[in-house]
């Protein structure tokens, strides 16, 4: 199998334009019922995207490849089980082994439609659940809108990895930058974990709204806080200090790279999330909700831009096709809170470790959002803070909404 894969791996390097290719097909096997029970997809993965990441293809090409492959695997298992239905238990491997079937069922039971998107990234039912689904006869549409979403994050998460090895080993870039995003990895657990764990104590005791409103009133005092301090001008040599430490990093790897993850808190991609969570509460038929999350939305749109242009606090440089208004930052404040809203409406009334895991990915990429802005140089520290602290306040005044209604 090694050998094998290293003469892949050569031939690839020489003829780079089959590298998307084999990207979408290893994508595609890997996710496909029993087979890639037998597949090393993550390893080969990893290496094809190393490959990528060392100059034979562009991350979005990559990513773009890789989604490709995990959708039509996914969808295949899917029309495998809608068809087969029961026969698949006496098909091979599962006439030997019912018990990862059934594990798997159980699965889907447990966490219905959400199973096809947490399926991705739990190793043994990834080539199994979306046959389970077609199975138990899930809605078609209703899988292939979960199936198209939940592509894009597995994407991300199993190829930027290896891209990035593979641009590290050719870029050597500085140690202190994987360092850098271990801290935000686990500063954005260890907050999650504290948070949530309070608001759990708080609901057990029969406190529902005891976190959030708290959570509002510290914010705000931090916000007030903030602002005075930064129109003052006492931030400013934080602010100074903070870029020339992020000036190390800037090289073009770096900066490419950021200027990816700016996009995950750009418009463009917030209003993915945003209309999916507006048509899950749609289907839910939940009308107090969708009044709750449109004060928020806007609310904190308005709250955002009254603050800019208030306050009209010029960007680090005079960048065309930006507004001059950088105080607090919109891309933090908006990628704050849609991602942790979308969190909200999709693990409510889950288990406390998917709830866990999914604050903790969107705390992730709040803070990558936010260090994007810095490395970009289009906005200070003192920006973001604010953008992540305007985007939380609407995001807690959100949750009082809804649970003052229960």
């Amino acid at each position: 199998m090694l050998d094998s894969f290293q003469a892949i791996h050569a031939w690839l390097v020489v003829h780079s334009s089959w590298l998307g290719p084999v990207i979408a097909l290893v994508a595609l096997v890997e996710s496909l019922l029993a087979i890639g029970l037998l597949v090393p997809g993550v390893a080969m993965l990893f290496a094809l995207a190393a490959l990528a990441g060392s100059g034979l293809m562009g991350m979005e090409t990559m990513l773009v490849w890789a989604f490709v492959g995990a959708v039509l695997g996914d969808g295949i298992s899917f029309q495998i089980g809608s068809r087969l239905h029961s026969r698949v238990r006496n098909s091979w491997p599962f006439d030997r082994h019912p018990e990862w079937l059934d594990k798997t069922e159980q699965f889907f039971a447990d966490y219905g439609g959400l199973s096809i998107a947490l399926g991705r990234f739990v190793g043994p039912i990834r080539p199994i659940i979306p046959a389970v689904a077609g199975m138990m006869e899930m809605s078609p549409w209703r899988f292939y809108s979960i199936n198209f979403l939940s592509a894009v994050p597995w994407a991300f998460l199993y190829m930027v990895p290896g891209f990035l090895t593979g641009a590290a080993l050719k870029n050597h870039l500085p140690d202190n930058f994987y360092w850098l995003l271990m801290s935000l990895a686990l500063s954005a657990c260890f907050v999650t974990v504290i948070c949530k764990q309070v608001d759990r104590w708080c609901l057990g005791k029969g406190m529902q709204l005891a976190t959030p409103v708290t959570m509002i009133l510290l914010i705000n005092i931090a916000l007030g806080l903030l602002t005075v301090t930064d129109i003052s001008g006492q931030m400013d040599e934080i602010n100074l200090r903070t870029q020339q430490f992020l000036f190390q990093f800037n090289v073009s790897i770096v900066v490419y790279l950021f200027g990816l993850v700016t996009w995950v808190g750009s418009l463009g991609l917030l209003w993915v999330p945003l209309l999916t969570g507006y048509c899950y509460l749609i289907w839910q038929k939940n009308t107090q909700a969708i009044q709750s999350v449109t004060i928020g939305l806007v609310g904190m749109e308005a709250t955002l831009w009254i603050m800019k242009y208030l306050i009209d606090k010029p960007r680090p440089g005079n960048f065309d096709g930006f507004d001059q208004f950088s105080f607090p930052s919109g891309h933090t404040t908006q990628a704050t809170f849609v991602w942790l809203l979308a969190v909200f409406l999709f693990t409510e009334g889950r288990k406390w470790l998917i709830k866990i895991s999914g604050y903790s990915l969107a705390m992730f990429l709040i803070l990558l959002v936010a260090l994007s802005r810095l490395m970009l140089e289009v906005h200070w520290l003192g920006d973001v803070l604010a953008g992540i602290l305007v985007g939380n306040l609407w995001f807690y005044i959100v949750v009082v909404l809804e649970r003052s209604r229960t």
